[in-house]
């Protein structure tokens, strides 16, 4: 697979090269010295300069092709296979990466997303008006109550149309979290976890994604190839899907396979031994 940026890294090195040849050359000149070796080296960085720019006229026209042919089976292939399905994005306070990537991957499906913002690490659990709170709506005692267990919970309100989001409407309350497109009437059973705190995968964001795996639900952690916010390796280690090419084509076809049913597994370009994406599943 040809590798844009390095040629185009390789073709200003040799155009860089040539401007100083010719800067030296001309010193050289203006001293009367210009013989046939700084001619020699000149005609040759030009050769190699001329050749480098075809090949890059070639490989951008092939990354074209390629591209505009990668677009369109993605989209064939994508089509309404998550017609009717809302996928619940969690995210974090701070910009995060991969948000509209995934929002435009679930839409290429005929899908659509909410979204649960994480607004305060760890559901501020050491918040001791919080966390009682917490116990008081789970039955257990405030020492005890664990970020998994309210993200069980939450999962159960979230999961069940018209079930009573006891939780979630007190950690709204108490600006722990911040819920989006997902109306009490409505319900999701897939999510894709982004959220990223202090510039680290958000532990809580991590325990929703399992929460969702354990109930049987389909969830993934994800990030985008320039992000590397280190999401996709934290789910993997936690047994969960995980991809790291939001934002491609592999990664359009990578998260929507796995919530149709696609082999589970973590799928990156940067982790030894995974693969980019997973086999396309039979239709």
């Amino acid at each position: 697979m040809y590798n844009l940026r390095y040629h185009i890294a390789s073709l200003v090195a040799v155009f860089l090269a040539l401007a100083v040849g010719l800067v030296l050359g001309g010193l050289v000149v203006r001293q009367g010295g210009f013989d046939k070796q700084q001619r020699a080296m000149v005609s040759s960085l030009q050769k190699q300069y001329d050749g480098l720019k075809r090949t890059n006229t070639q490989l951008r026209s092939s990354l074209d092709l390629e591209s505009a042919y990668s677009n369109q089976m993605t989209d064939a292939w994508l089509r309404d296979r998550l017609k009717g399905q809302l996928v619940l994005v969690v995210t974090s306070g701070a910009s995060v990466e991969g948000v509209d990537d995934v929002a435009a991957a679930v839409k290429s499906a005929g899908g659509s997303t909410a979204s649960v913002t994480l607004l305060k690490r760890g559901f501020a659990l050491e918040d001791s008006k919080v966390a009682s709170s917490v116990a008081g709506i789970l039955g257990s005692t405030t020492a005890s109550a664990t970020t998994a267990d309210v993200a069980k919970r939450l999962v159960a309100e979230w999961s069940v149309p018209d079930a009573d989001r006891g939780l979630t409407n007190a950690l709204v309350s108490a600006g722990v979290i911040k819920l989006s497109g997902l109306p009490e009437s409505a319900a999701t059973t897939l999510a894709v976890d982004v959220a990223t705190s202090n510039k680290d995968p958000d532990p809580s964001g991590l325990d929703i994604a399992a929460a969702y795996a354990a109930a049987g639900f389909y969830a993934a952690g994800a990030e985008t190839r320039e992000g590397q916010t280190g999401v996709a390796a934290a789910a993997a280690a936690r047994k969960l899907s995980a991809l790291d090419t939001l934002g491609t084509n592999a990664g359009r076809f990578t998260l929507v396979s796995l919530f149709t049913g696609g082999q589970q597994g973590f799928y990156s370009t940067n982790a030894h031994g995974a693969s980019a994406f997973p086999e396309m599943p039979g239709n």
